[in-house]
């Protein structure tokens, strides 16, 4: 609840080393300075993620839930890569996991301008089990390909869905088919994050689906006479960490005022507000490091 958020309980936020920034003749100290402050945006995005009103105390209703589900499953995606950071796995999959980050971050954004008559929550549910609807006719053609015989596999799958749409509030026959449900694309969505984020998006889609480009910049080498194969990791850059720590706290005021009735706390819109300015000045001084390496070059 609001009035019983203390502001000390909260790790003290990072203090950035602007001095090794300046005299930095690798990506290393970015990268080191990207780490530390995704993990600052993490902990601002689960204190507000965790915050609850006197009415919020017995549950929330299903359409806060999405949100804070997002809201889940983006720390979620962060700890994935502060982990994969900490523990030298490589950044291979960096790009993967910030295309996931920024559908969600997206969906927040987008089901936070409903006009208040739900209808955009609706639409995000409907969409969202037109699979499940399509999976559970699959799933009823091979029983009775059967003779109605049940496999204990698809019970299971029956029973599973049918509390997913229990836990929607829906009921199978009154999910529209996808290009009636109101749900808006991905570029519409993305867009609300910014004029490049569609197109940010769209790199991750390569790494996702292992498109020719992803392939031959990450997983070939090229030499005299055509390609060879490539499994050293490829190197964490600053870009995608510090892109995920600045979309994880663009939608929070907004989320506190429309869901739990109230700014943020002051301690937590003062922390907010003082991590976007180091996360936007230390990406000025990595894009001038880019453009400096690239004068340098004969």
């Amino acid at each position: 609840m609001h009035d019983d958020f203390e502001p000390d309980e909260l790790p003290p936020p990072r203090e950035v080393d602007y001095d090794a920034l300046d005299a930095a003749t690798s990506e290393t100290p970015f990268v080191r300075e990207s780490f530390e402050l995704l993990k600052d945006a993490m902990v601002v995005l689960t204190t507000v993620a965790g915050l609850r009103t006197p009415a919020q105390t017995s549950g929330l209703p299903r359409n806060q839930a999405i949100l804070v589900g997002h809201y889940a499953r983006s720390i979620k995606l962060m700890k994935s890569l502060v982990r994969q950071v900490s523990d030298g796995h490589g950044g291979d999959q960096q790009i993967s996991i910030s295309r996931e980050f920024m559908d969600s971050l997206s969906t927040v954004m987008y089901l936070l301008g409903d006009s208040g008559d739900g209808s955009r929550f609706d639409s995000y549910v409907m969409d969202s089990l037109v699979a499940e609807r399509e999976f559970l006719k699959d799933v009823r053609t091979q029983i009775a390909g059967r003779e109605d015989v049940m496999l204990p596999i698809e019970e299971r799958i029956n029973r599973s869905i049918h509390e997913t749409l229990a836990a929607a509030g829906v009921k199978e026959e009154d999910i529209p088919s996808r290009k009636n449900n109101g749900w808006p694309n991905a570029q519409t969505r993305l867009e609300l994050l910014g004029p490049t984020a569609y197109a940010a998006y769209r790199t991750g889609s390569g790494a996702v689906h292992g498109s020719f480009n992803d392939i031959y910049k990450h997983h070939l080498e090229q030499v005299d006479g055509g390609f060879e194969i490539e499994l050293r990791q490829q190197p964490f850059r600053p870009q995608p960490l510090l892109s995920m720590a600045l979309l994880s706290l663009i939608t929070l005021d907004d989320y506190s005022k429309k869901f739990l009735g109230m700014p943020l706390p002051k301690a937590i819109a003062s922390r907010r507000t003082e991590l976007l300015r180091t996360l936007y000045h230390v990406d000025e001084l990595h894009e001038k490091w880019l453009n400096d390496r690239r004068s340098e070059q004969p």
